[in-house]
């Protein structure tokens, strides 16, 4: 009889046990959710990040291939002679700027290895910005040489 009393009692602790699992489980499972959709969301700025670059990037080659950039030597890095040229894909949605001017002229860098009595460099400093989707943005900035005959 006592065995009996003993199992009266214990018919309600499987129902808990599966209740406390799936309180578990439900647990783990909108973690995992939540995990995702913030993974989502940041690989969808990296995306965007990087298409902002590669227009920047391009900005940068549109600048150093054409050659009309680097031959005035008035447009100075003052800001109130800017050189911009706007840069922009169509149908892409990102689109750039370009500035482009002079910094200063001297001998050419050691690692071209010409005469310096023959030619000189003229220094142009090259600042590009892409724009991409969703207000991503990214600047690159470099320093291009153009050589020309020393007079």
């Amino acid at each position: 009889m006592n065995t009996k009393m003993f199992r009266s009692n214990e018919r309600g602790v499987a129902l808990l046990s599966v209740l406390g699992v799936l309180a578990v489980l439900l647990v783990l499972g909108s973690l995992v959710a939540g995990s995702s959709r913030i993974e989502s969301v940041l690989s969808g700025t990296s995306k965007f990040s990087a298409t902002a670059f590669a227009a920047a990037d391009a900005g940068l080659n549109y600048a150093l291939g054409d050659a009309n950039n680097f031959i005035d030597p008035a447009f100075t890095c003052a800001p109130s002679v800017p050189r911009q040229t706007h840069v922009d894909a169509a149908g892409m949605g990102i689109s750039g700027d370009v500035d482009v001017c002079f910094l200063f002229e001297g001998p050419p860098p050691p690692a071209i290895k010409v005469s310096a009595i023959k030619f000189k460099a003229f220094h142009f400093d090259v600042d590009s910005t892409g724009n991409g989707p969703v207000n991503a943005s990214s600047s690159l900035e470099m320093e291009a040489v153009r050589l020309g005959p020393a007079l």
